[in-house]
């Protein structure tokens, strides 16, 4: 307990510029009031701890971790203030903390009131994950996670409550031997970790552990390991937490993974807060991965310039003799329908016939198809030119009267062009 009783240093000032009031919580090892900084004209919370030797080393050690502490900036904690020692009493020097003045009701309140339901759960224990993961990657470690420590404020009329974490870094200020030497914390000694029981180095994963126990807590209505400080560190090194049978399996699997007694085997707090978001956005309000989604991109589709093949070759040549009136070789005379030159045209080698021997041997020798090909585009192109020609010719004579002729495209199209523009005056 304090040295002093709480009441009889109201309207004190401590640090020269905080005038201490009404006394708003208790415990221990400190008592917290409701102060007023004379120097800002606001309003705060200041915790007073117990009177402690007057060791100067100590006394650095507590001042530069405080220093840490105060350069914490989270919506998801209480912010601290100022930080110093009350030396009104040289022989008994008392640190102190001012930090922000929050407003309602912790969370322990809220759990004597009834059990929390999950939807309500899901947004405390997400909210309190968020802040230890940020904590947690400043290389910070709570080592006091509790209902008690947990304050729930209403940002917004209407709105869930959302969580606050304090008395960050207590555990650390003070020290922890004297937390557990007199049985005084028995609040605390129920959400210890295993490793915080057996005295080992500790890591991120003790706040895991604690925060499981509030999760379960919160769901039970009763704490899981109660009685002394020695009675509950034992506990929870024979037997495992209780989950009762109606807790869905998806929170069941959450809170048992992260009780787990091997530090190595629970989820960090970036996990376990992205686990209570998916419980928000859930019918069930039951915790779950979230799976991202990946941009899903459509296939190019290839491009595949077009080719002219042989046959085409030789149609294109007999459209644009028959356009411009000119027989077409091996076509019965006068003929100018392009079924009718099909007709007389050697039939495709890939469409061919089975002959009879007799008449393959009666047919003459053929030329090769480039050959026949190339034959053809001269062909073509000596049609072509000598319709210029006349187009030319009928040009000069009637100059206000323009023959069009054929569009063509492909190979010849771009003989005709230029053709075009070797003849132009």
């Amino acid at each position: 307990m304090v040295a002093e009783s709480p009441s009889s240093i109201k309207n004190e000032v401590v640090g020269g510029r905080y005038r201490l009031g009404d006394v708003i919580g208790r415990g221990g090892m400190s008592s917290v009031y409701c102060a007023r900084d004379e120097n800002l004209g606001r309003d705060v919370a200041l915790k007073l701890f117990a009177p402690q030797a007057p060791d100067a080393e100590e006394l650095k050690r507590q001042e530069a971790e405080i220093r840490l502490l105060a350069t914490l900036n989270h919506p998801g904690l209480v912010t601290l203030f100022d930080a110093g020692i009350d030396d009104r009493i040289p022989d008994e020097p008392r640190p102190f903390l001012t930090m922000e003045l929050v407003e309602g009701q912790d969370l322990r309140g809220r759990i004597r009131h009834s059990r929390v339901p999950l939807e309500e759960l899901a947004v405390i224990g997400a909210g309190i994950a968020d802040a230890l993961a940020y904590v947690h990657g400043l290389g910070i470690i709570h080592r006091d996670i509790k209902p008690g420590n947990i304050l729930l404020v209403q940002i917004r009329p209407g709105e869930p409550l959302r969580p606050k974490l304090t008395d960050f870094g207590i555990a650390r200020i003070v020290d922890s031997t004297r937390l557990t030497a007199t049985g005084t914390m028995v609040g605390t000694a129920a959400y210890l970790s295993p490793e915080q029981a057996l005295g080992k180095p500790l890591s991120s994963a003790t706040d895991i552990y604690s925060l499981g126990l509030v999760l379960l807590e919160c769901i039970k209505g009763t704490v899981e390991y109660p009685g002394s400080a020695v009675e509950s560190a034992v506990a929870r090194l024979h037997r495992a937490p209780e989950i009762p049978d109606d807790v869905p399996s998806e929170w069941a699997d959450l809170i048992r993974s992260m009780t787990a007694i091997e530090p190595l085997e629970r989820p960090n707090a970036v996990d376990i807060e992205t686990a209570l978001r998916q419980a928000l956005v859930s019918p069930a309000s039951t915790p779950g991965e979230l799976a991202p989604e990946s941009t899903r991109v459509l296939p190019a589709m290839p491009f595949h310039p077009p080719t002219i093949t042989a046959e085409e070759s030789v149609d294109e040549v007999r459209e644009a003799a028959e356009a411009t009136g000119a027989m077409v070789p091996g076509s019965p005379a006068g003929v100018s329908d392009r079924k009718a030159a099909a007709a007389a045209a050697p039939p495709p080698a890939s469409t061919a016939t089975a002959a009879s021997p007799a008449a393959t041997a009666a047919k003459k020798p053929r030329l090769p198809w480039s050959r026949r090909v190339w034959l053809a585009v001269v062909i073509g192109v000596l049609v072509i030119a000598a319709g210029a020609a006349a187009v030319m010719m009928s040009v000069s004579a009637r100059p206000a009267d323009v023959v069009p002729y054929p569009t063509v495209t492909g190979v010849l199209g771009d003989h005709l062009q230029e053709l075009q523009k070797s003849v132009e005056p």
